[in-house]
């Protein structure tokens, strides 16, 4: 009695591993919608030099400048959501949609998507 009891769970179990790997090997994955990153990796800041050196670190104010300047040829906007230390975190915004998420470090220029 106890051995078939075991062989029904056995099945049950099996049947349900099953339907668990056609269900999730089915479905979309909906990470980015665009082709062609907003930001690409190890981008920097024109106003700095192409090696990633500024001659000083700059203010808030010419950071903000720099990456509204940046994407603005992108036809994108820039909202700072925090500037602490070096770094300025903004969103990268196209038509009322965040499309990414960045960090750019003030002392070197360098732009990095973390979206």
């Amino acid at each position: 009695m106890l051995s078939g009891t075991l062989i029904d769970m056995k099945y049950s179990l099996r049947v349900i591993i099953t339907m668990s790997f056609f269900i999730f090997m089915h479905q979309e994955i909906y990470a980015g919608h665009r082709e062609a990153p907003v930001t690409p990796y190890g981008d920097i800041c024109p106003l700095c030099g192409k090696y990633g050196t500024c001659k000083s670190m700059m203010t808030s104010y010419e950071a903000h400048k720099a990456m509204k300047d940046y994407y603005d040829k992108k036809g994108l906007e820039v909202s700072i959501d925090n500037a602490r230390g070096r770094f300025v975190r903004a969103r990268i915004i196209h038509y009322g949609e965040v499309v990414d998420v960045i960090i750019f470090d003030r002392l070197t220029g360098r732009v990095r998507s973390i979206f």
